[in-house]
């Protein structure tokens, strides 16, 4: 509990040098960058590995596996609460993004039920999250789209503030 008091403390403190003037504990509008969806794990993750290798970047995985309940979970080990996961316990999936909300630019596989927005019930792959309507955005996706034309910038909103 304190590791998790601490760690909110030092979140405010970063946001406070890195948001300036944008609020917190708030969601904010992010893009997210899909290349494929699906209602299988395995076909989403054999696309991650090969959208990794074919796009050139990191294929980060985020300790996640298939989850019956959820979709998606870390382990039981990273779900307890002293070891920073959900304080509901296993499973638990952290939306990526979620706390700092910052832009990223790796693969993943996530669970769509996390975003709102988004049908329920896809594993997505992902190749970004970046702010709404910036240039960034769409030089990324075009530049994906060389590779897979049907991947798509889909608009959600991204929590930045503490985890509780």
């Amino acid at each position: 509990m304190i590791s998790k008091i601490i760690g909110c403390i030092l979140l405010l403190f970063a946001a406070h040098h890195t948001f300036a003037q944008d609020e917190f504990n708030v969601e904010v509008p992010k893009d997210i960058i899909i290349v494929n969806s699906t209602k299988d794990y395995k076909v989403a993750l054999a696309t991650a590995k090969k959208a990794s290798a074919s796009l050139h970047k990191k294929l980060d995985l985020r300790g996640l596996n298939p989850n019956a309940k959820i979709g998606l979970s870390m382990s039981k080990g990273d779900c307890m609460e002293d070891a920073g996961g959900d304080e509901n316990g296993y499973p638990c999936y952290p939306a990526r993004g979620d706390g700092a909300a910052n832009n990223d630019d790796y693969i993943s596989v996530e669970y769509s039920n996390a975003y709102k927005g988004f049908a329920k019930g896809y594993y997505i792959v992902v190749a970004a999250i970046i702010d709404v309507k910036s240039l960034d955005m769409k030089n990324k996706l075009t530049a994906i789209k060389k590779k897979y034309p049907d991947a798509y910038a889909k608009r959600t909103y991204i929590w930045r503030g503490c985890m509780h």
